[in-house]
């Protein structure tokens, strides 16, 4: 197989899966981010992967990662429970409602509950000489050799055969790649944080946080809500991770809670975003108890008294409009970059690590092939449009009716 080179914009999960499936056939990749190093800023803490996102960790990862992954993960009763700001039931289903590829494999069977740091750790393992930090994007050029250049703002550049961007919402690529395609606002912002689960706070915490991999409290669509996931891991990352062959290296981190408290962004007592990111963590803790106000059930205030301040942070909630197929090259888009959605239905993580999956597996039969990568690249895009999409409008959907999306 020849060994062609793809460069990656974007170390987050999508971009790491993808640079692992991709290194383990044999191509020569590289990462770029524009972080400065891995722990530069705030990207949340709980992430649930179904199906879709399971199948594209098991077609990337070595078997020795995959198994680390499951092995770090938490396993909640697979449902998803909506309850009133009462605690008056609304819903109850099955966490997963979006297909993904076909697979009797029970590993995937069943959603798991990741800590995202942890996971993204897991990611990183054997990649170190592949992943640059501090490197922006700035443009690209294609060549008439076929190769494509990236250029970044500190004067570094990358050539190779495919560039992918996988740089989330803002995604330079996309501006680049796409001009048209819009990301727009959805109308929510979260104040987002974890409530620690050591051996004593258990028994202090309702037992039906535990029900459900992922719980909303809600006061109904254009009101506050409450976002509820437990992370109990099958085994400390720390001692998981000693024990894998080739060790990795993961930091100890115990069981959390993870709570959220959202709102409309015309909400009164709310303030503009980036007044919001402005806030020290005090601040966006009262602001957050400003905004749901007093009439809920004693156990959401309980719970939210056991808020660790220094573990908050605010999101901006965002939706991408839909786009058409577009004419592939040597520069394709994955996960957020291209089809960024609402949490609510828990799959912006399990969408991107799809997307990986399947342009992974889309160039390795190229590649072994002898065909040209851009065929590749036309097959990923016309599938990837097609089941992405359609994920993105059900959020919007879920969304509008659970807590209130534009």
């Amino acid at each position: 197989m020849p060994n062609h080179r793809v460069i990656i914009v974007g170390a987050g999960l999508g971009g790491l899966t993808l640079a692992q499936g991709l290194r383990t056939r044999g191509f020569d990749v590289t990462v770029h981010e524009r972080d400065p190093h891995p722990d530069a800023r705030p990207q949340g803490y709980r992430i649930q992967l179904d199906r879709p996102g399971l199948t594209g960790l098991r077609r990337c990862l070595p078997e020795s990662l995959f198994r680390l992954c499951l092995a770090t993960a938490g396993s909640p009763p697979a449902r998803v429970s909506v309850r009133g700001r009462h605690l008056q039931p609304l819903t109850d289903r099955a966490a997963e409602e979006t297909p993904g590829p076909d697979t009797t494999d029970q590993d995937l069977q069943r959603p798991h509950a990741f800590d995202r740091p942890t996971l993204r750790r897991i990611l990183l393992s054997g990649l170190d000489d592949r992943v640059h930090y501090g490197a922006e994007l700035i443009g690209f050029e294609q060549a008439a050799d076929s190769t494509v250049t990236a250029r970044f703002t500190d004067g570094r550049t990358a050539t190779g055969d495919l560039l992918v961007g996988a740089d989330g919402v803002g995604s330079a690529v996309r501006a680049l790649l796409l001009p048209n395609a819009r990301v727009e606002d959805a109308g929510l912002r979260l104040i987002y944080g974890r409530i620690r689960l050591d051996r004593t706070t258990p028994a202090e915490i309702p037992p039906w946080v535990f029900d459900s991999i992922f719980t909303v409290v809600t006061g109904g669509p254009g009101h506050p809500h409450v976002g509820l996931g437990p992370v109990r891991f099958g085994c400390p990352p720390d001692t998981a991770g000693a024990a894998t062959d080739p060790p990795v290296a993961l930091p100890a981190t115990g069981d959390y809670l993870a709570c959220m408290v959202g709102a409309p962004a015309d909400h009164p007592a709310l303030r503009p975003f980036a007044e919001l990111r402005r806030l020290d963590r005090g601040a966006l803790r009262d602001l957050a108890l400003t905004v749901l106000g007093d009439d809920w059930h004693p156990d959401v205030h309980r719970l939210l008294s056991r808020w660790e301040t220094d573990s908050l942070f605010p999101l901006r909630v965002s939706t991408a409009a839909p786009v058409e197929p577009w004419e592939a090259g040597r520069v394709t888009l994955i996960g957020d970059a291209i089809h960024a959605m609402s949490p609510v239905l828990a799959m912006g993580a399990n969408t991107a690590i799809r997307d990986a999956g399947e342009l992974v597996a889309a160039l390795s039969a190229a590649a072994d092939e002898g065909a040209p990568l851009v065929e590749a690249v036309r097959d990923y895009q016309n599938r990837m449009v097609d089941y992405a999409f359609a994920v993105v409008a059900s959020s919007r959907r879920t969304g509008r009716e659970r807590v209130g999306q534009k």
